[in-house]
């Protein structure tokens, strides 16, 4: 996987939807684990990790508008 963290900041900025969200977490956990990821330097590494906490937090706006996490009591 060939990412940029400018990339990610992008996507992160025009996400509109959980699918969307979700998508974007798997892409950052599967670049952090990346050979590329760890050549980063500490502060790279930093952004990145910022970024999959601001993904995480984008995610449980959306928690409360799942019929089926409500229907099923989730």
């Amino acid at each position: 996987m060939n990412l940029s963290i400018r990339e990610l900041e992008n996507r992160l900025k025009v996400a509109q939807g959980k699918v969307e969200l979700l998508r974007l977490r798997e892409d950052i956990t599967t670049f952090m684990e990346s050979p590329q990821f760890q050549q980063f330097s500490q502060s790279d590494k930093n952004r990145v990790e910022d970024l999959l906490v601001e993904v995480l937090a984008k995610e449980e706006q959306y928690k409360g508008c799942d019929p089926l996490r409500t229907i099923l009591g989730y």
